[in-house]
């Protein structure tokens, strides 16, 4: 009885270690988020969202105000969707951006980048101002998951 009981006993603690070890292979599988915008609230009709495009094709759109969409959407995207997507996000040269830019504008939105991918780990913060390649990139993006993603 006893050789049984500790076998019961090895049995339950092999087992255990076993679904923690699985467990931690599967959490450490989670996608990396490859680019995220958060464009706030302005005193005007500007648009406030945030949206964040992951490795596996998923894009996450919340929006909050000004946008044709409100709330959070979820979408996994076609191949042409995300290559779309990247063309448009990787019109700006990430690498060389400032992480910074300011403008004496007052009534902007400010926006939040977070590009990356192919070895670039870039965060841009905007207030106006900044590089051509970024001045319109929301609204591109914005204009792109309305229409192209979510069919508004």
């Amino acid at each position: 009885m006893l050789k049984i009981t500790r076998s019961i006993a090895a049995a339950i603690i092999v087992f255990s270690l076993v679904s923690c070890s699985n467990s931690k292979s599967l959490s450490s599988k989670n996608v990396e988020e490859i680019f995220s915008l958060n464009s706030a609230p302005c005193q005007t009709s500007c648009p406030a969202f945030e949206l964040s495009l992951y490795g596996d094709k998923t894009l996450i759109f919340i929006g909050e105000e000004n946008t044709a969409l409100n709330g959070r959407h979820k979408q996994t995207l076609t191949d042409e969707q995300f290559e779309a997507l990247l063309g448009i996000i990787e019109t700006a040269d990430w690498a060389t951006l400032n992480d910074n830019y300011q403008s004496k504008v007052q009534n902007l939105p400010t926006q939040k980048f977070t590009y990356n991918r192919n070895g670039i780990n870039k965060r841009v913060s905007r207030f106006g101002g900044g590089p051509e390649s970024i001045s319109n990139l929301s609204d591109a993006i914005l204009k792109f998951v309305e229409v192209q993603v979510f069919n508004k």
